[in-house]
């Protein structure tokens, strides 16, 4: 299907998908939310701060676009969501944390690929209690609630269009536990040999 979305749609479609998103992962959270030692705790809000981080990336994004598309709408959604997006901004290490802790392999890029664990500060001022994760996640809906109010036009033409769109389908995809037993068993049989072969 062609993309007929101007890039103002896009980012607008970017941007409702990421916080409905974040949407379903506070729903789990709360579920969690005297739990904060769960593993499941953990990985949620690794995934909140992980599409937090997107979210905000794109809306950098979005406000660039003030030079080429709705320049006056911009202006005026940037004014309104300033104190929420301050607000969000007081967490002020939350990228940081992203990248050199839950994105990219415990390594900091820009420290050689020192380990993280080493070298980052024990001090980063994100996110860390389930209300600081609730916070966060209403800052984002109320920055997603005012780009709505003042582009529903465009958001009613991307519904237009998205519906249209296909799943995803994918190839190869392992269907059964049995299937999934011969596989594991036969790359098991494999590495033996060759453990037994090369060591």
């Amino acid at each position: 299907m062609k993309n007929n979305l101007t890039k103002t749609q896009e980012s607008i479609l970017v941007l409702c998908t990421l916080q409905a998103l974040l949407d379903e992962y506070l729903k789990c959270l709360s579920k969690e939310e005297n739990n904060t030692n769960s593993i499941i705790y953990s990985i949620i809000t690794s995934q909140i701060i992980i599409t937090s981080c997107s979210y905000l990336d794109e809306w950098e994004y979005f406000a660039r676009l003030i030079k080429e598309e709705q320049e006056s709408k911009i202006i005026i959604l940037r004014k309104i969501t300033k104190p929420v997006m301050d607000r969000i901004n007081e967490w002020k290490d939350m990228k940081e944390f992203r990248n050199n802790v839950l994105a990219h392999n415990h390594r900091i890029k820009k420290e050689n690929n020192s380990l993280a664990i080493f070298n980052l500060s024990r001090n980063l001022n994100c996110p860390n209690s389930f209300y600081d994760y609730k916070l966060l996640l209403g800052c984002i809906f109320i920055t997603k609630d005012v780009l709505l109010r003042l582009f529903p036009k465009e958001y009613n033409q991307i519904l237009l269009q998205v519906k249209y769109i296909e799943n995803l389908k994918p190839i190869n995809e392992i269907k059964n536990e049995k299937s999934y037993r011969k596989e594991f068993d036969n790359l098991t049989e494999i590495t033996q040999s060759l453990i037994e072969t090369l060591i």
